[in-house]
């Protein structure tokens, strides 16, 4: 750009209205007001960075789009360049509200063992999930957990659900755990990523995608094809915020997060090993999304419901079975990753890339949502026999 180009952008942007930026970070509104249009990007991460403590390759501003030309915002992109919303005055201080998402340095660190309030870890392998059961009918009648969990979980809507464009329906939910599913973290491992913000996570940062089960962004956005995609953590919403963050997922060109769900969405019931021993365990009840009313109002998308969810077309990845003991029906068991367990066995990459199994739940992901008959819903698939879909052996057809 000429420096009379650069002049004449110049002048544009101070004609301007002012801008008024409006964080959502956490459970706090941060707001910066009154700034020139001529304000860049980085520059207003450097405000943020005074309010929370985020350096600025470390933050992530969901929710702002640039009103024409380049793709995405970027770092020396200006106020005065952002799409306003609809109906906005032209004469008074334009609003951008977004979504902040980050971790201050001294928090980013911290070795989860020092941790007082990560969930207690329980053996599930020999519990008895079996829908049907005492316990299980038991924990169904009472309702009133499931109510007051519901009436308390705040959905922030990242992405809207999207239509099908063959069918005109919402597309089927896939409800995704993280932890030794996706992904075996380590924060430690993250201390020497001096990625900035636009390539943590890329094919090219070795040491968070280092962190990754193989595969997974591959898996992701194939499953993103035919799926609204919902992480689901049994962790904090710091560690949920770093781990998403610090692995691109948030930012991911493949593939977007309809909404994120932390352990706070969880509540414990007691369900008998086959031993008869009783065992007290947290849950992730679906329950909570189908009947949830969700707030979006800092993306200024309408409150929703999601009445089109339900166990009809909804899966549930996850490495712990008793995470689906509300919904045994939808839960799709998987074998737990570990980066430790796969380097004592010989993997020198320490990725387990012997580990395909992502790619089998990505093909058997494809046919339930591609090749189920019309007459029939996932609640007549068993999930266990995925295996035996992909390979042929089994057929959806009754």
């Amino acid at each position: 750009m000429s420096g009379g180009d650069a002049n004449t952008v110049e002048a544009a942007a101070t004609s301007l209205p002012t801008v008024t930026l409006v964080a959502k970070y956490g459970k706090e509104k941060i707001e910066l007001a009154s700034l020139p249009p001529s304000t860049s990007i980085l520059e207003v991460k450097e405000l943020l960075r005074q309010k929370t403590g985020i350096l600025p390759m470390r933050q992530k501003m969901i929710g702002l789009k640039v009103s024409s030309g380049a793709s995405s915002v970027a770092d020396e992109t200006r106020l005065g360049e952002l799409k306003v919303r609809k109906g906005g005055d032209s004469n008074a201080s334009v609003v951008h509200q977004f979504i902040l998402m980050g971790t201050p340095e001294e928090a980013i660190f911290v070795d989860p063992s020092d941790k007082d309030d990560l969930p207690d870890i329980i053996n599930d392998f020999d519990l008895d999930f079996n829908a049907g059961s005492d316990e299980w009918i038991e924990h169904k009648a009472k309702e009133e957990n499931l109510q007051k969990f519901t009436e308390h979980t705040q959905v922030h809507i990242i992405n809207p659900p999207r239509l099908s464009p063959t069918s005109g329906q919402c597309k089927p939910l896939l409800v995704l755990d993280l932890d030794h599913t996706l992904l075996d973290f380590s924060a430690k491992s993250l201390q020497d990523n001096s990625h900035s913000s636009h390539s943590i996570g890329s094919a090219d940062d070795h040491i968070a995608n280092n962190l990754k089960r193989p595969h997974m962004d591959d898996f992701l956005t194939w499953a993103y094809k035919y799926y609204d995609l919902v992480v689901w953590s049994q962790t904090s919403w710091r560690w949920l915020e770093i781990k998403l963050t610090e692995l691109g997922m948030i930012s991911h060109p493949g593939y977007k997060i309809c909404f994120v769900l932390d352990k706070t969405s969880m509540f414990k019931i007691v369900s008998s090993k086959r031993s008869g021993k009783k065992v007290e365990h947290s849950v992730k009840p679906l329950q909570i999304i189908w009947s949830k009313q969700a707030h979006s109002e800092y993306l200024f998308f309408s409150i929703r419901k999601f009445p089109h969810w339900s166990s009809q077309n909804t899966v549930h990845l996850d490495d712990l079975a008793r995470n689906f003991a509300l919904n045994p029906g939808c839960g799709l068991k998987c074998t737990a990753y570990y980066r430790n367990k796969r380097m004592k066995k010989g993997i020198t990459d320490g990725r387990g890339q012997d580990d395909r199994e992502l790619l089998g739940w990505g093909r058997f992901l494809e046919l339930l949502a591609t090749e189920l008959p019309e007459d029939q819903t996932f609640d007549d698939v068993d999930f266990q026999y995925w295996r035996d879909y992909v390979s042929g052996s089994r057929s959806f057809k009754k």
